[in-house]
Formats: structure tokens, sequence, C-alpha cells
């Protein structure tokens, strides 16, 4: 079967943020003894604007691929399992953050003499990094569960790829050559656009009239089979030496 393969969805955007709160921690540390408080808080204080745009922004990457998780599903293409390898690439990293990277900087804080002002401050941006990096593992803990749900439905009898092998037969009845077919599924924004890609003979995409009655003759075949999955896959006729 087709597979239909999920746009890319990496760590690497709020990584990057959540080492930038790493290194803010490193330098507040490094330099305690002549810190400038002030400095440091406005940093803070842009840090979190980006942090919170990133967040919007990797909600929305999630959210907009539960979406297209939940439609390929309903078309009979499960890429619940892709959505579970992404949250896992996720949560890898964040108790990698979490775990290795915040939890010495709060233990070496403790062992260090610094001024009561200078603790507030790494306590405030450690603790604004551990909030960004709950939200984070929040959206993605959500993926996982919703991937494992959609992994547990049941899949319905009829999809776009029962219609995919409907379209083979109803080829294989105008005497076509319906092993030669593919389904081909692409996520175009927000939608998955799936295709029929079917090699014909150079010489019948020239004849328009008998290609135009080959292609009534399936829509038929599959609308007398299953009406609604009539038209739900786009047919792309092309020659058969140019069908790779």
């Amino acid at each position: 079967m087709a597979r239909l393969a999920l746009d890319p969805f990496t760590p690497e955007q709020p990584l990057k943020v959540a080492q930038q709160y790493v290194a803010l921690i490193h330098n507040v540390l490094e330099r305690r003894n002549d810190l400038d408080s002030e400095h440091v808080r406005r940093v803070e204080q842009t840090m979190e604007l980006i942090a919170n745009r990133v967040i919007a922004e990797v909600r929305y990457d999630a959210e907009r691929l539960m979406y297209l998780a939940e439609r390929a599903a309903a078309d009979g293409f499960p890429v619940h399992e892709q959505l579970i390898e992404v949250a896992g690439e996720h949560e890898a990293e964040i108790k990698r953050l979490g775990n290795e990277v915040i939890r010495e900087y709060k233990a070496l804080a403790r062992k260090l003499q610094m001024p009561q002002k200078v603790q507030a401050v790494v306590r405030d941006v450690t603790e604004a990094a551990e909030r960004f990096q709950d939200e984070w593992l929040t959206i993605i803990r959500q993926m996982r569960h919703r991937a494992l749900a959609i992994g547990r439905r049941r899949v319905p009898d009829l999809t776009l790829v029962v219609a995919g092998e409907l379209y083979t037969a109803a080829l294989a009845e105008a005497g076509g050559a319906p092993e030669e077919m593919s389904l081909r599924p692409s996520i175009a924004g927000d939608m998955i656009v799936y295709e029929m890609v079917i090699p014909v003979a150079p010489a019948l995409l020239e004849d328009t009239v008998r290609l135009a009655a080959m292609v009534d003759a399936m829509h038929d075949h599959v609308e007398t089979m299953a009406p609604h999955l009539c038209g739900g896959l786009a047919l792309r006729f092309v020659a058969r030496d140019h069908a790779a």
C-alpha cells in the first residue's frame, strides 16, 4: 500500500530556545560576582517573548500534524506511528534538557556562593526555562496520546484506499493494465491530496474521446459500488514510458 509521509516536525526550533535559556543560566552563574542584573532581566524578557512565539508555533505544527493524521486514518492511511516517532524525538530532547542540563545547573547554583540578588536572578531564569520545557512537553504528550487514540480506532470499511482498488478494477474492465496503477498520497498545506497515476499507451493520451469514455466508465463503476467514494481521487493519466 502507498505510504503517506508526514511533513518534518523536528525538535530543532524549540531546542534552540532551550539552549539559549541554558546559556543565559550559565552566564549568570559565571558572572555572579560582577552581574549586571538589569541587563539579565532585559535579556530574560526578550527570551520570554521568543519562547512564547516558538511555543505557539510548536503547538500549531503539532495540531496540524494531528489533524492530518486524523484525516489520513479516516482515508485508510494510518500514520499514527509516525506521530509517535516524532513525539519520541521531542521527548528525548526535553528529558535531556530537564534531567541532565537544567538539573545540573540547579545543583551547581546551590553549591556556589552568591549574593541574594543574583540567587533571585538565577531562580527566575531557571524557572522560565522549566516553564518553557513544561509547555513544550505538554504539547508533545498531547500528540502522543492523540496518536495512540488514532491507532486504537477502527478503520472504516470504505476508505480512499478502497476507492483506489475500485478504480483499479474499473480500469481492468475497461481493458487497461491495472497492475501498473499507483495511488500516491501527498500533503499540500492542510490538505491531503490523493492522486491515482495511471500509465496508458501514448496513443490513448492523444485519443481524447476514447480516454474520456474510459474515465466515465471508471467513475460509473465506482459510483455503482460505493457512491460516496466516487471522485475522491484525482486521476492522472501518463504515457506508459513516463510513469516513473
